[in-house]
């Protein structure tokens, strides 16, 4: 992916990024927070799903650690938040969102500064296909991400 855009409507807010020229929001560039400590972080959380006890079983520790969870609706829109400084980090661990259904916004993410990965912290490689589903960790920098994965794997 070369070019991405993700739009919300309602607030009239365009995030914009083209690979190697960074992200942008309304044309002004964006980078995403500097909060590193957990406890700070104002975190999304898709819970969307029938299956929500297996999910919080999966983010174990994070709930006991972390103070401020949000989930505002378009996870497209919620990474877009990571990657202007709106919020801190965004996690999606159900296996249900569709790469189609977030790549620009990751687009976004990357060319804003902030990171992306697995849960396991493996960079995202999937085919670009609507059939194809995954779960991942957005945050705003590395350290916050190991914070994260250590909160998720002492859970």
């Amino acid at each position: 992916m070369e070019t991405a855009i993700v739009s919300d409507i309602v607030h009239n807010i365009t995030y914009t990024a083209q690979k190697n020229k960074g992200a942008f929001k309304n044309d002004k560039k964006i980078t995403p927070s500097k909060t590193v400590n957990l406890e700070d972080a104002v975190i999304g959380l898709d819970l969307n799903t029938i299956k929500l006890e297996e999910i919080v079983s999966k983010l174990g520790n994070l709930f006991k650690v972390g103070k401020h969870f949000r989930h505002f609706g378009a996870n497209a829109q919620e990474i877009c938040y990571v990657a202007d400084g709106s919020t801190d980090a965004f996690i999606d661990v159900r296996g249900k969102l569709r790469v189609t259904d977030m790549v620009a916004s990751y687009l976004i993410l990357r060319e804003a500064g902030g990171i992306i990965v697995t849960p396991e912290g493996e960079e995202l490689n999937v085919a670009l296909s609507a059939t194809q589903r995954l779960s991942f960790i957005a945050a705003s920098n590395k350290k916050l991400y190991e914070a994260i994965k250590d909160a998720l794997n002492n859970g």
